[in-house]
């Protein structure tokens, strides 16, 4: 059922919670609030993502509390532990056509205007006032360059092609 990028990850649940089934998932969301209009999220299974109903939705400070309709107790929940929680991409959180997933990110080859490959994404850090992508060098197993995400160095994002373009500025690689 779909492939892995047709999947989005939104949380990760950390421990059962109570008697009946309930479980605390961590939200991995810029919008925490996103899970009151929740009707069901996926597992990963295997290679198959599998869908769940939600009956419940709790929402703390830092934490949200799932009822799910086929975890009926403590020992149903706790088989859950540590599990990442998706929602597929027809029903994920809307997004301006300027911004991007991290999903989508990841991976993406990092390129100079001039078409000179610098390397691939492979993590990204919120560096407070920017996102900083971690580009593994192209040939290098090992380092790691750190590009700002802003628009004086990301020139262009062609997610299709998993292609970033910037610009290299002095210092910068």
């Amino acid at each position: 059922m779909g492939e892995k990028r047709d999947y989005l990850i939104i949380g990760k649940i950390v421990r059962p919670f109570g008697t009946r089934g309930e479980v605390k998932l961590l939200p991995i969301t810029d919008d925490i609030n996103r899970f009151h209009s929740m009707d069901f999220i996926f597992f990963r299974r295997g290679g198959q993502f599998e869908k769940v109903a939600v009956e419940n939705v709790r929402i703390s400070m830092d934490a949200v509390y799932i009822k799910l309709e086929c975890v009926a107790t403590r020992d149903d929940a706790e088989l859950l532990r540590n599990s990442l929680v998706y929602i597929d991409r027809e029903h994920a959180a809307q997004i301006d056509d300027s911004s991007y997933y991290y999903y989508d990110i990841m991976g993406c080859t990092v390129k100079t205007e001039q078409g000179d490959t610098i390397g691939t994404v492979f993590d990204i850090q919120n560096a407070g006032s920017c996102d900083v992508y971690c580009v593994r060098p192209a040939g290098s197993s090992e380092g790691e360059l750190l590009i700002p995400a802003v628009h004086d160095v990301v020139k262009n994002i062609d997610i299709s092609k998993k292609e970033i373009y910037i610009e290299a500025l002095d210092g910068l690689l």
